[in-house]
C-alpha cells in the first residue's frame, strides 16, 4: 500500500529532524544524545492525517472467514490459503501461461492466524509483514525429489500443485513431469532462505515484482468469503 510506504517515509524524515535539533557527541566507545529537546507540535501535526489515513486503511474490511485459518504441520489452513490464493492471483493475470506450477513457500512465513470473522487489511499485514515478492523458478525435474525430501524433513510446508505422502508423491491435475519443473516461491526462499538450497539450481527465476501481501488481499477482496481447506495435499 503506498500510504504506508509514504508514513513511514514521513517517520524517518522527522527522525532526522529531530536529531538535527539534538546535541550528539561522539566519543571512541560511547554515544551520548540528549534528550531534552521538546517534540515539535508542528511536525506532530503535520504527520496525524497520515497517521489517521493508515489506521483507516489497515481497519478496511474486505473479506469474511467462516472459520479460524491456522498454520500447522503437515497440513493447515493458514498455508493452504497463501498457497492457493497466491495461484489464483497468478492465473487470473497470466503469469503461468498454461503451465502446471508447484508451489513451496514456509510454515515459518505465516506470522499470524486469520481469525473468524471480518477480515481486514491489518489482517493480511499481520499475516505477512515482510515486503516477499512472488517469485516464479524454472529448476531440474529432478530437483522434485529434493523438495519432497525436504517436507518430509521439516514436518511439512505449504505446498500446492502436488501431493505428497510418507510412501509417494505425484503432481496434481494429471500433469506430466518433463523436463523442468515450475515453481512458485517468494524471493525469499529462492534465494535459498530456509534451507531451501533447491532454488539454488533454478535455472531461470522470474521475479514478478508482485508483493505477495497485496496478492492475497485483492483475492481476499475478490473471492469475499474464506472458508478454510484441509485436502490432503501432505499426509505424514
Amino acid at each position: 500500500m503506498k500510504i504506508v510506504q509514504i508514513f513511514w517515509m514521513i517517520v524517518i524524515g522527522a527522525g532526522l529532524l529531530a536529531c538535527s535539533s539534538a546535541s550528539i557527541f561522539v566519543q571512541t566507545d560511547k554515544v551520548e544524545i540528549n534528550t531534552s529537546v521538546p517534540a515539535d507540535d508542528s511536525l506532530q501535526a503535520f504527520i496525524a492525517p497520515y497517521k489517521k489515513e493508515l489506521a483507516e486503511n489497515m481497519n478496511r474490511v474486505i473479506g469474511y472467514a467462516t472459520e479460524d485459518l491456522v498454520r500447522n504441520r503437515p497440513e493447515g489452513t493458514l498455508g493452504n490459503f497463501v498457497i492457493d490464493e497466491t495461484e489464483n492471483y497468478l492465473e487470473e493475470h497470466n503469469w503461468l501461461k498454461g503451465k502446471h506450477f508447484i508451489s513451496v513457500m514456509n510454515h515459518g512465513g505465516l506470522r499470524a492466524p486469520i481469525s473468524k470473522g471480518e477480515v481486514t487489511v491489518g489482517d493480511i499485514y499481520r499475516l505477512m509483514p515482510f515486503d516477499n515478492t512472488v517469485v516464479l523458478a524454472k529448476l531440474p525435474a529432478s530437483e522434485l525429489d529434493s523438495i519432497v525430501a525436504y517436507l518430509r524433513n521439516s514436518g511439512g510446508e505449504p505446498i500446492g500443485g502436488f501431493q505428497i505422502t510418507n510412501e509417494d508423491f505425484s503432481l496434481l491435475k494429471d500433469a506430466e513431469l518433463q523436463d523442468t519443473l515450475y515453481v512458485i516461491t517468494t524471493d525469499y526462499l529462492s534465494a535459498g532462505g530456509d534451507n531451501m538450497s533447491f532454488f539454488k539450481r533454478s535455472y531461470e527465476t522470474v521475479d514478478t515484482g508482485i508483493f505477495l501481501r497485496e496478492a492475497l488481499i485483492k483475492r481476499v477482496e475478490k473471492i469475499d468469503t474464506l472458508r478454510p481447506i484441509i485436502d490432503g495435499r501432505i499426509k505424514l
